[in-house]
Order: C-alpha cells, then structure tokens, then sequence
C-alpha cells in the first residue's frame, strides 16, 4: 500500500462526518494507513475465499436507546 498522505485522511474522516483535530492528524493517518494495509493483506492471503460469503450489513438502531 502507497503512503497515505494527510489530506487523504482527512478527506475519507468528512466523508462520514468527522473532525480530526489538527494536533491528532498525524497519528491517525498513521493508524488508518496501517489498518488500510491490514486489510489489503487479507486480501491477497484469502483472495476468492472473501467473495464467497456474504458480509454483514452494517446495522443502525431506529430508536435512541438512553
């Protein structure tokens, strides 16, 4: 995986509506450069096998649960 710049992360944290404060930039680019290389491991190790069953899809409350 290609280095992750700065503004990529920042740019892919306002796609989901969130702020990452300048002095914390740094460490979380790090961090989702690390998970983003995690991932495309898994990727080349389990290849087809990942196709082959059905992810979960994410799941929102439609109450607020206090």
């Amino acid at each position: 995986m290609k280095n992750l710049t700065r503004e990529q992360a920042q740019l892919l944290a306002q796609t989901v509506g969130l702020d990452i404060p300048e002095a914390d930039l740094d460490n979380v680019t790090l961090r989702v450069a690390a998970l983003l290389s995690a991932m495309a491991a898994m990727e080349r190790e389990l290849g087809a096998e990942m196709d082959a069953v059905e992810p979960l899809p994410p799941v929102f409350p439609r109450e607020d649960f206090d």
